[in-house]
């Protein structure tokens, strides 16, 4: 999931806008929202986030001195500002500040959801605009996220983990998260998930009773053999040996 921060000064706007626009159909989540650029400002310089969206007419600190403010910190969130006002000005200070979209309000469900696609795409690609470390440091934090969540589902779903429900749990297609899972972790999604199988079918032979096709059952393998073969192939025994060894 991609973590948001709103920051809106009216309160009903955003209420709106963490309670009632869809955002888990679009992977995001609301991971804090502010009435002010200042609050939001101390917010993002302790804590990760993937995506600010914030007005441009705020309280004391504006949306355009906030996004000045973080990207002389060499914090590169992708930004979509909200404003009310159709001036050229904040339209270059905007691009300036590399700001990501810029959006008119009233907001528009379509306008905002399609903004919310093309900056998840471009995490999605790794293309989010990089100042040297703290770029990258973005990247490789969104992408580890994904992974961990990505892996919390598979120690849940041992029996049926495939990799395409395994990329859908995290909103993503099969390809690129079979291609960001090796990325970041290094080996394939397949010799993981088998290594998660191997493991856990490791644990029930030492410390359960359960027969050797109960356990093949309990790790995703319908044929016992099957299991075995697959268990002698990473321990390099098989269950039977693996258990009376212990």
């Amino acid at each position: 999931m991609i973590n948001l921060v709103i920051v809106e000064d009216e309160t009903n706007i955003r209420e709106c806008l963490q309670s009632l626009f869809p955002w888990s159909s679009l992977g995001v989540e609301v991971s804090a929202a502010f009435a002010n650029g200042q609050e939001a400002y101390k917010y993002l310089m302790s804590h990760s986030a993937d995506l600010l969206l914030t007005d441009i007419r705020l309280p004391g600190l504006t949306g355009l001195e906030l996004v000045q403010m973080l990207r002389e910190g060499r914090n590169m969130i992708p930004v979509i500002i909200l404003t009310g006002y159709r001036q050229f000005d904040y339209a270059q200070q905007a691009i300036r500040y590399k700001v990501d979209d810029f959006l008119l309000k009233p907001i528009k469900y379509e306008e905002l959801t399609a903004a919310i696609l093309r900056i998840r795409d471009k995490l999605e690609a790794g293309l989010t605009q990089e100042a040297g470390p703290a770029g990258s440091a973005l990247d490789s934090t969104y992408h580890e996220r994904i992974i961990s969540s990505a892996k919390q589902y598979l120690t849940a779903h041992l029996t049926d983990a495939s990799l395409e429900e395994a990329a859908i749990s995290v909103n993503l297609s099969p390809g690129y998260f079979s291609r960001l899972f090796h990325k970041v972790t290094g080996e394939t999604f397949s010799d993981y998930l088998t290594g998660c199988r191997m493991k856990k079918a490791a644990e029930y032979l030492h410390g359960t009773n359960y027969k050797t096709y109960e356990i093949s059952l309990m790790v995703g393998y319908d044929n016992p053999k099957n299991f075995t073969r697959a268990f002698k192939q990473y321990y390099h025994v098989t269950p039977r040996e693996f258990r009376d060894n212990r």
